[in-house]
């Protein structure tokens, strides 16, 4: 049972989407008496996604991809513009300027970085941004869409470093995308697309969507390279090589980088793996080891997709976990793996693809509503009414 007149502490590591619809949707269901609530954020600004790749072909505005993380709390949410270091798994957060921040719920929300040493030539080909780019990051996504804008033939790559990644159908959007713009431009003769990926099969890696795709790109003319890994990049010869010694020529890349977890789960002993994600039972959120720390979005191990979407549903299932946990009954709720990725496949065109650990659950149907509902009405559902903890069953 709960111990009377003891405010219990809810910190949460991260003020991305999932940290932030996981706050303000705690918010609505905990009292300010039973719980205070705190998010740890080190960046001032919050991005929107899924719009960088809609950037690249002028369908989104930069102006509209971000706002103010502190606008986009509840009221009654502490925020700390700050760097999480470590997480002392007592029951202790150590922070870059704030000091020890104490929970008895702790929920790491921390995202997937980009790790940008490896492949070899991918650091110094970004950064010179010639025929390497990615649009995983705005400043990247802004050069690549110049770069595209200046494209008049040659070889198009969208390339997969390694997996997990986040939004796993972005590779091969890109190259629809590049290949219906260029069609649109008339140069569609002039160029060649290919994608490269180390998994072998297409992402999503979903039947029957990662059919369909494939059927897609063939159609295209698109062409596919599977289980390739690259070792190497080269930004002024425009060669890309694997690890077998295999060869690609481009004239433009577009990388998407190795993902990893946050130092600061590396840094917190028994934390995490390796790679830094949060070692954690798929179905409940919950650490491996600590009964009171969860994960939510991309920083957990768990294999749904690392999607906004998965987080949402994630966030839904936490939500009624820790108000068990303050109501001092024994948590039920668990996740299934629900992941709903949209698939842009052409200029007016997508389809819906929803899954989870067990199956797939939506019909493949390519539409121009399903288009306009990505493109014109999603975003403004997420800064309005998703991140607000709205839309929630």
């Amino acid at each position: 049972m709960r111990r009377a007149g003891k405010v219990k502490q809810i910190v949460i590591i991260g003020g991305g989407s999932a940290g932030i619809m996981l706050a303000n949707r705690l918010r609505k269901q905990v009292k300010q008496t039973e719980a205070g609530i705190t998010v740890i954020e080190k960046s001032p600004e919050h991005f929107y996604q899924p719009g960088f790749l809609t950037l690249l072909f002028d369908i989104d505005k930069q102006d509209d991809l971000s706002r103010p993380v502190e606008d986009l709390l509840n009221g009654d949410i502490t925020l700390i513009t700050d760097e999480a270091r470590k997480i002392n798994l007592e029951g202790r957060v150590t922070t870059a300027r704030s000091g020890e921040i104490p929970f008895d719920y702790l929920v790491i929300g921390t995202g997937a970085k980009l790790f940008l040493d490896e492949p070899e030539g991918l650091k110094e080909g970004l950064a010179e941004a010639k025929k390497v780019f990615s649009f995983y990051t705005l400043d990247h996504a802004l050069k690549l869409r110049d770069a595209l804008r200046q494209f008049s033939g040659g070889t198009i790559v969208s390339c997969i470093c390694e997996m997990p990644i986040k939004c796993l159908a972005a590779p091969v959007e890109f190259l629809l995308l590049a290949e219906a713009e260029m069609r649109r431009r008339g140069i569609r003769d002039k160029c060649r697309f290919l994608l490269v990926t180390p998994t072998p099969s297409i992402p999503p890696n979903v039947e029957p969507y990662a059919g369909h795709v494939e059927q897609l790109l063939r159609d295209r003319n698109i062409e596919v390279v599977t289980e390739f890994t690259p070792s190497k990049i080269d930004g002024k010869k425009g060669l890309c090589e694997d690890f077998l010694g295999d060869k690609i020529q481009f004239d433009l890349l577009s990388v998407i980088p190795p993902h990893a977890g946050e130092s600061l789960i590396q840094n917190s002993e028994g934390l995490g793996d390796p790679m830094g994600w949060v070692t954690c039972n798929k179905s409940t959120l919950r650490h491996r080891d600590f009964d009171n720390i969860y994960a939510i979005g991309d920083a957990g191990n768990f294999p749904s997709g690392k999607t906004a979407s998965a987080a949402r549903r994630q966030a839904q299932v936490l939500v009624r976990r820790i108000k068990s946990h303050l109501d001092g009954a024994e948590p039920t709720d668990t996740y299934d793996g629900n992941t709903v990725c949209p698939i842009l496949t052409d200029f007016g065109k997508a389809f819906f693809a929803e899954f989870d650990y067990n199956k797939s659950i939506s019909e493949i149907k390519e539409s121009s509503f399903n288009w306009r509902l990505h493109v014109s009405l999603l975003r403004r559902l997420y800064w309005n009414f998703i991140l607000k903890g709205r839309f929630f069953k």
